[in-house]
């Protein structure tokens, strides 16, 4: 029993040092979470619940240590609020994700991104009841920006107004960052599935076999709709970032699709092929590769929505069921 716990501790310790890391390193940090959920393979779900948080504790200690942001006063904590938007969400994702096991694929990827919702409310209401601070915080930004990329916008862009280009940023920034968590929320998802059910012979034709209700490609298509209709009206620019948010996850919902298609007729060639070696090469070739990236952001969600509408997986000559 003693060594069963040691070994459990022992396996904790290096799974949280990991996951620390990589937090700290560029892209790896969107999966940082993923080395936690292991932990559930062999000791449950609340055993990877629990590792998940003290990993999300252990990563707030170290980045407001690192930063002086725990004795910044007011504008610390905001600083520190919005630096750990990401890795809340992401933990509190793969906690939802080990608690909604055997529901379907959509409705867990949507439940994932549920306290990243409302995290994202509760900021937006924070700031905006103390317009003061959203002002310090607007200033420490662009000065931030300034300063690392300030020369370099200098030379390419001479007499550039910096708090445009600033203020273009964090507009980019804010309409992206739900769906960049669920992209990270589905692949640490997808390499803990794979993990999970690496022992399984039929894990990769699951894979090949998820399928989304064909009703569910309207929310695509009306929240698309709905970014094209307010280049033409005006409306508060909080219901724009919402809308472009909104339609960025069905976007990144359909990529997942797409990627199963893609999965299913490159295996229909190549048997030995197996979809995390596709996923890291699509991560790669998706974030790394210039020219090559716009293909696969754009791409793969195509690919999705067009397989709700013309069963490109039996066109590819695939037997399937719905494993959704």
């Amino acid at each position: 029993m003693m060594n069963d716990r040691l070994r459990a501790a022992g396996e904790a310790i290096l799974l949280l040092v990991l996951s620390a890391v990589m937090s700290n390193i560029g892209f790896a940090s969107l999966i940082a979470v993923a080395p936690l959920m292991f932990f559930a393979i062999r000791y449950g779900r609340k055993a990877g619940s629990v590792l998940i948080a003290a990993g999300f504790f252990l990563d707030l200690v170290i980045t407001g240590m690192s930063g002086g942001l725990f004795t910044a006063g007011k504008l610390g904590a905001s600083v520190l609020l919005i630096d750990m938007f990401i890795p809340l969400s992401l933990s509190a994702a793969g906690i939802v994700w080990l608690a909604t096991k055997g529901q379907n694929v959509m409705k867990r990827l949507f439940m994932t991104l549920f306290p990243s919702v409302l995290l994202a409310l509760a900021c937006v209401a924070f700031f905006y009841s103390d317009r003061a601070l959203l002002d310090s915080l607007r200033v420490l930004f662009e000065d931030a920006f300034a300063a690392l990329a300030g020369p370099v916008l200098e030379f390419v862009l001479p007499g550039v107004d910096m708090s445009v280009i600033v203020y273009a940023a964090l507009l980019t920034v804010l309409s992206l960052v739900l769906p960049v968590v669920l992209c990270g929320v589905c692949a640490s998802c997808f390499i803990f599935e794979t993990a999970l059910h690496s022992r399984e012979s039929g894990w990769e034709e699951k894979v090949m076999r998820l399928e989304y209700s064909p009703d569910a490609v309207w929310g695509f298509i009306i929240s698309w709709a709905l970014v094209l209709l307010l280049r033409f009206i005006s409306a508060p620019l909080l219901l724009e970032l919402a809308v472009i948010n909104v339609a960025g996850i069905w976007t990144v919902i359909y990529a997942v699709e797409g990627f199963s298609v893609l999965f299913a007729r490159i295996r229909r060639r190549s048997p030995m092929v197996r979809s995390m070696t596709l996923l890291i090469i699509v991560l790669l070739l998706g974030t790394l590769v210039p020219g090559i990236n716009f293909i696969v952001l754009i791409g793969l969600p195509l690919i999705g929505v067009l397989e709700s509408f013309f069963d490109l997986k039996k066109l590819g000559g695939i037997d399937y069921e719905d494993h959704s």
